[in-house]
């Protein structure tokens, strides 16, 4: 009876560790497939994809990488990248740009793994300053900032602003502020999950879903598919954004290890620090190779289980499998792919809000020096002028070089790169975490 009692608590821990992930996941491939203009078919089958490389990163962590008890989720600044250069390319131009972003990930997941073996992650830390890293979110939320309020406001869907979209995402919103501020416990941390089922419930209550649409997958199971997209291409432009991404965030997968040794006062020794970033490298590899977004270790694990209290192991391998699982059942993928894309973006409201205010922060914690001033004002001022350019303007320059040029984002962080640490280099150094 108690051994039966114990598989019982075991089961229920496992299917929180499942709902926690799952939560992390759905709406990424919805937003990315709108941005991209994909079928239904092709959500549903990256939805099946996404949930798959999530699990496979996580296992890959647990047994040869850190091994410990974080779980690895779409990083919002690898989604953040696939939806800005999305908005800057054409319909014609989706393919290939989806085909380079597959090269970006997998030369970026080969690139950490030959770093954890190196071992000079500090030389590469103390590249990213906390002024640095602040420029790149402020860069990285402002460019995307129009397409949450267009989707928002319903007029992606309708063209113009419709008023029952805009109130359902304003619920939905409010309701994950709500448990973001006020829940306690394990709740705090199942508001997106919530938002999303009560915005989902509104758009079908009142008519605005077609479901005439909708993917019927043509079996119950299916193996994830390898270069969903097509076969890899290169691009300069491309691969220094995947590069510079993969770099800032190891200070995420850093700062996840702190945070969890402290949840579960184990010692955290140098050997973590490298095998996860070998991890994360593994992670991102496979996820180029399934064409999906790039993972993760997330930091927010440590919240889960300080309010869960579920500190063993094996729920957590469990909750894995179960996402897994998922991986290879094309109508859990099918179902998850019929969310609103509006529902989608109010989800992610409030994390990017507080990617960008991760970015103020940062740059708050700096002296107002005149030269901390000139770095600053000078990046913004080259990434965010960028922005308003027409992408046609870009048409007359070749186009590894118009993928350069033509990122905001980009020219804002290079800019900001070298006016840090070259124009006006100061001795020390100080590192910051991104989240």
């Amino acid at each position: 009876m108690i051994k039966q009692n114990n598989s019982v608590v075991l089961g229920i821990q496992g299917v929180q560790w499942f709902i926690f992930m799952l939560t992390s996941v759905i709406a990424v491939p919805v937003v990315i497939g709108a941005v991209f203009q994909m079928s239904p078919d092709e959500i549903s089958s990256f939805m099946q994809r996404m949930l798959f490389v999530t699990g496979l990163a996580t296992f890959i962590q647990l047994f040869f990488g850190h091994r410990l008890l974080i779980v690895e989720g779409p990083a919002g600044m690898w989604w953040a990248v696939f939806i800005l250069l999305g908005a800057m390319s054409a319909p014609s131009q989706y393919g290939g740009l989806l085909q380079q972003l597959e090269m970006g990930l997998i030369v970026s997941g080969l690139f950490l793994v030959l770093l954890s073996f190196l071992k000079i992650t500090d030389l590469l830390k103390n590249l990213f300053t906390p002024i640095v890293t602040g420029v790149y979110l402020i860069l990285l939320v402002s460019q995307m900032s129009g397409m949450f309020f267009k989707s928002m406001l319903g007029i992606t869907e309708t063209g113009e602003i419709n008023g029952n979209i805009f109130a359902i995402c304003l619920i939905e919103i409010f309701i994950i502020l709500i448990f973001s501020l006020k829940a306690k416990g394990i709740w705090k941390s199942m508001g997106p999950l919530f938002g999303i089922i009560v915005g989902w419930a509104l758009f079908r209550l009142l008519g605005l879903m077609d479901t005439s649409s909708a993917y019927k997958p043509a079996s119950w199971f299916a193996v994830p598919e390898l270069f969903s997209w097509g076969t890899p291409q290169f691009d300069l432009g491309i691969m220094l954004t995947s590069l510079i991404t993969s770099v800032v965030l190891i200070s995420n997968v850093l700062a996840s290890i702190v945070v969890i040794g402290i949840t579960l006062e184990k010692e955290i020794h140098l050997r973590h620090y490298q095998k996860g970033i070998l991890g994360n490298g593994l992670g991102l590899l496979f996820s180029g190779l399934f064409s999906v977004v790039g993972v993760v270790p997330l930091a927010v694990s440590a919240g889960f289980i300080n309010t869960t209290g579920i500190k063993a192991k094996r729920p957590l391998v469990i909750g894995t499998l179960l996402v897994v699982l998922c991986g290879f059942l094309p109508y859990i993928g099918g179902f998850f792919a019929t969310m609103p894309l509006e529902v989608a973006y109010a989800s992610l409201f409030i994390p990017f809000s507080q990617l960008l205010g991760f970015g103020i922060r940062d740059l708050m914690g700096q002296e107002p020096s005149q030269r901390n001033l000139l770095v600053i004002g000078l990046s913004l001022m080259a990434g965010i002028g960028l922005m308003f350019i027409p992408a046609d303007a870009f048409e007359a320059l070749a186009p590894w070089l118009r993928n350069i040029i033509a990122n905001g984002l980009l020219v804002g962080l290079i800019l900001c790169l070298f006016l840090e640490h070259i124009v006006f280099r100061e001795t020390k150094i100080h590192f910051s975490t991104v989240k």
